[in-house]
């Protein structure tokens, strides 16, 4: 018994809703029964709401995939393929859709069309070429149909835009708006534009959009949606990515089943936003994004997740913890961040630091020390700013020079009694063309990294005011308060804090280091034997957890050293590659100051 595929397939939303699969389906059902063949139910060849005008349902949609099936032979010859009409497979150009057909036919496979019930295969249309024939005619009208279909659509929209000043485009619009009476434009709905506000705001202050969907559910917000279930992790992220909000819509074409950004309407919808705050946001979540981020319960766990490197072989620090049963039976549990090479045994020291007293120690430096002097002014970050700006203008710059060539290229076309075009001169304009779209993606990312380095420029004196405020509230706190609290003091100082580079086991010496520096003491001649033998005797042979350390990076380049007394070695410059002997007797920590060079730079 022959083997029969049914193909179904429609182009509309519209139709899915009517009885387009049911109709369909029954055709293909009722004709296998009547000509007894095999009707095959396990391959889905269903390409709803898929264009064959466009080739999608070849390209990426059941019809493309039935086809490599029948190239790989793993559809068997002799097979029937049902369709509707010969529509159903290609509304494409005669001769390419003609092309598909043929090739299924050469294929071995027998197509059906169930609504006029024609057979079509390759020694029929061989024996009686007039069927041929009609296909071809089937095809062009299909063709025509939707071209000319497509065709109204275009002129259609492009009349609304040429009149979108009197008249609005379309009346869909995002949840936080409504059309107005007058069909001109928008206006807020009040209630939801606060929400967004809100949600920009909470992403600021450095809440996650899994968090605000948490706290938005758990609060009872009323969502823009009556089909939702509630707030949505997608829906956040679409608010957040989403130029509605500073005011633009976006065009967008479809063509081969995929959606391409074309023109941007600026002031089209009312603005909740200017584009360069919202730039910002988008800047900061980008910046937040980094791995790690531990948390326990309600809580954010790790205050410094992204920030802790090992001193030692310069890997990430990671956190965590266990439990063991104390005296009373009950667990009891520590947690504890340390080098993520050395937990997987890769060439590194496993070393503890208990995680409540290193957050404890970073968080009284943050309190305890004057920003305003550490961070001084960010040079760095001013050379870094003007080197962008420069580059932008260059970019800016060579979208004219581009766009006048095109130009000169043009009136070239026109002023030239050709019956053809130069092909070398549509070659360069192409090519001009293509180069504008690469400049013009740089130009966007240039404008985004030029906010980027702005935004992240601290005012000393208001970061530090923010963490002390943020600390002061720590220990008052508690369940989702603290929690939002926790996230906002770690976006506070990573804003501030580049890197924390850990010492768990402080630094210590082989044989052949200390006999070294005893040399160079001896050679110094600054010291006697009794207090060179002491500064020898103080350094360590092993890692020793009561000379545990760290060493902050500021975004602005500077550092500071801090021992786990809480005493800070102040370093106003770059890490220095080798301490004064009066340094090392005073901190008792290591004479020379090496940090792993994949931390340098």
């Amino acid at each position: 018994m022959p083997k029969a595929y049914s193909y179904i397939r429609f182009s509309s939303v519209r139709q899915q809703r009517g009885d387009s699969v049911a109709r369909q389906t029954k055709l293909s059902v009722e004709y296998a029964a009547k000509h007894g063949l095999d009707l095959d139910t396990d391959l889905d060849l269903s390409d709803l709401g898929i264009s064959a005008f466009d080739r999608s349902n070849l390209n990426k949609g059941a019809l493309g995939q039935f086809l490599r099936l029948v190239e790989e032979d793993r559809i068997p010859h002799g097979s029937y393929l049902l369709v509707e009409s010969l529509d159903r497979l290609s509304r494409d150009k005669v001769m390419d859709a003609l092309h598909i057909f043929m090739g299924i036919l050469k294929a071995g496979i027998t197509v059906v069309t169930l609504a006029d019930e024609q057979v079509y295969s390759y020694e029929k249309v061989n024996e009686n070429w007039s069927s041929l024939i009609m296909s071809i005619v089937i095809m062009s009208r299909a063709n025509e149909e939707s071209a000319m279909k497509s065709h109204r659509i275009r002129s259609s929209w492009d009349a609304k835009r040429k009149n979108i000043e009197n008249k609005r485009l379309t009346k869909r619009c995002p949840y936080w708006l409504r059309p107005t009476a007058d069909e001109k434009g928008f206006e807020f709905i009040p209630e939801r534009v606060e929400v967004v506000r809100r949600i920009f705001k909470m992403s600021m202050e450095g809440v996650g959009g899994a968090t605000i969907v948490k706290m938005f559910n758990k609060e009872g917000v009323p969502v823009f949606s009556p089909k939702s279930n509630g707030w949505q992790n997608s829906y956040i992220e679409k608010v957040f990515n989403s130029v509605s909000v500073y005011g633009s819509l976006q065009l967008k074409l479809q063509r081969d089943g995929e959606l391409t950004e074309l023109e941007e309407i600026p002031d089209y919808y009312p603005a909740i936003m200017s584009k360069e705050e919202w730039l910002l946001a988008a800047a900061a979540r980008k910046s937040r994004r980094t791995p790690g981020g531990a948390r326990k319960g309600n809580q954010l766990s790790n205050l410094f997740s992204g920030l802790l490197r090992c001193g030692y072989c310069g890997g990430p620090m990671n956190m965590g913890g266990y439990a063991k049963k104390r005296a009373t039976g009950l667990p009891k549990s520590r947690r504890y961040v340390a080098c993520s090479n050395a937990r997987r045994g890769i060439k590194c020291n496993y070393l503890q630091w208990g995680y409540p007293d290193f957050e404890q120690l970073v968080l009284k430096f943050c309190k305890a020390v004057d920003l305003s002097q550490v961070l001084g002014v960010d040079r760095r970050g001013e050379i870094e700013i003007n080197a962008e700006m420069q580059r932008h203008e260059r970019i800016k710059q060579e979208i004219i020079d581009v766009n006048n060539r095109n130009q000169s290229l043009l009136d070239v076309l026109e002023s030239a009694s050709l019956a053809e075009p130069s092909q070398l001169i549509l070659d360069r304009m192409k090519a001009n063309e293509a180069k504008l779209s690469s400049l013009k993606e740089e130009q966007k990312e240039s404008e985004e990294k030029i906010l980027r380095l702005t935004n992240s420029r601290v005012d000393a004196s208001v970061q530090q005011n923010l963490i002390v405020a943020l600390l002061e509230q720590l220990e008052t706190l508690k369940g989702d308060e603290l929690h939002l609290l926790r996230i906002r003091l770690s976006d506070a100082i990573k804003r501030v804090i580049k890197r924390i580079v850990t010492y768990p086991g402080g630094r210590w010496y082989s044989e052949e280091e200390i006999e070294t520096y005893r040399r160079d003491l001896i050679a110094s001649d600054e010291f006697d034997e009794e207090t060179i033998a002491a500064m020898c005797a103080k350094l360590d042979a092993k890692p020793n957890k009561a000379n545990k350390m760290f060493m902050l990076e500021f975004h602005n380049g500077e550092h500071r050293t801090v021992l786990s007394s809480g005493k800070v070695l102040d370093q106003k410059t770059s890490p220095p590659t080798e301490w004064d002997i009066p340094t090392l007797f005073e901190s008792l920590a290591f004479k020379v100051f090496k940090p792993s060079e994949a931390l340098v730079g």
